[in-house]
């Protein structure tokens, strides 16, 4: 204990040792470049812990393994102070303070290896570059063939579709014909098949229109600042006369400007404030809402209308999915799925809180334009 005491005391003492320059035979080449060495070395272990301290601090968010690189940042930087008191000793004895200098770096020393040793597996488990990199290429060659595949498949429903049109047109046209024709001797059996076959040519030519619509719209179409308030004033106006047939009333409040394409955004609107036109029982009463929060706008689209069970919410956003009888509410069953779709293009997100008797809310996030 006292031999400890007499240590600390005497830390910084010189004077029981001579300079390194005066013990055994030094000759000034030999001296200097022990010196020189010792320095070289020092300055680049006390360079190395900056540049590891500089990666951590400008790549901390994305690192893993942090307490590794601090670790051996702080092991480099006391071997480094090693050699530099190996050299300052040729004229300061300080074999005090050098001897704690090297307890302390066997001990960082062994802690960074005692660290090294409990990483390991969780090391020798991460992807290098070259199969980070493989990886990355087999990725980038799935996405391209998938998107071939997804372009076949809209130029597929287009065609598919657009070939369709003109046999569903003859279909129509000639049965309309036979129906004007043969009035006086078709009875009313005759009359009612023939009106069944117009409404079911209605039924088919507004599902290839929603087709079409879904399959032309492209994920790679330019967006710009749009001026949301002047989207959804559009769509009521173009939907102004089943308005007034419905005698619906229709509030729009105060909508922030988003990042989209107006016509995508139009057709976004039009079909919520269609489908909440088309499933109400009494006066449609709507409210258009919206809010800006951080660098999102929320749109709302909330009506009174016959609502849904929770249990079938997730299914309205998929292609003629219908949750009520063509006979009492009409349409395709696309209608969402087009403003899904829409919204998926604007990197935004759709959903919609609703309760069976009381009505529905649709829930728009989109890019804000601020």
């Amino acid at each position: 204990m006292s031999e400890i005491k007499e240590f600390f005391s005497r830390l910084f003492s010189t004077n029981e040792w001579p300079p390194r320059w005066k013990c055994g035979y030094w000759s000034d080449f030999h001296g200097w470049l022990y010196i020189v060495s010792e320095l070289m070395i020092w300055a680049a272990y006390f360079l190395i812990p900056l540049i590891i301290l500089k990666y951590i601090v400008k790549k901390k968010a994305a690192l893993k393994f942090n307490k590794a690189y601090i670790y051996f940042a702080a092991f480099i930087l006391l071997c480094g102070s090693t050699h530099f008191f190996d050299a300052l000793m040729f004229w300061v004895p300080m074999y005090r303070i050098n001897a704690l200098l090297r307890m302390a770096t066997a001990v960082v020393s062994l802690l960074t290896v005692y660290h090294l040793i409990k990483i390991l597996p969780i090391a020798f488990m991460q992807k290098t570059n070259v199969e980070l990199e493989a990886e990355i290429q087999k990725r980038a060659e799935a996405e391209r063939k998938l998107e071939e595949a997804n372009k076949g498949l809209e130029t597929f429903a287009y065609m598919a579709s657009h070939d369709l049109q003109e046999p569903l047109r003859k279909i129509s046209t000639f049965t309309s014909k036979l129906l004007e024709s043969h009035e006086n001797s078709f009875d009313d059996n005759g009359k009612k098949l023939a009106k069944k076959v117009l409404d079911a040519s209605a039924v088919m030519r507004k599902m290839i229109n929603d087709i079409l619509s879904l399959s032309s719209l492209n994920e790679h179409t330019e967006l710009s600042v749009v001026n949301t308030q002047v989207v959804v004033n559009n769509a009521i106006e173009h939907l102004d006369i089943i308005i007034h047939e419905k005698n619906a009333s229709i509030s729009v409040g105060h909508l922030p400007g988003v990042i989209g394409n107006e016509a995508y955004l139009s057709q976004l609107f039009l079909n919520l404030i269609s489908n909440s036109l088309k499933f109400s029982n009494g006066k449609p009463v709507i409210n258009i809402s919206g809010k800006a929060k951080e660098d999102k706008v929320i749109l709302k689209v909330s009506d009174n209308g016959i609502g849904m069970n929770e249990e079938h919410i997730h299914q309205i956003f998929e292609p003629f999915q219908r949750l009520n009888s063509k006979s009492e509410y009409p349409g395709t069953g696309i209608g969402l799925a087009i403003c899904k779709r829409i919204v998926d293009i604007h990197k935004g997100s759709i959903s919609v809180e609703s309760e069976e008797g009381k009505g529905s809310t649709f829930i728009i996030v989109l890019p804000s334009a601020h």
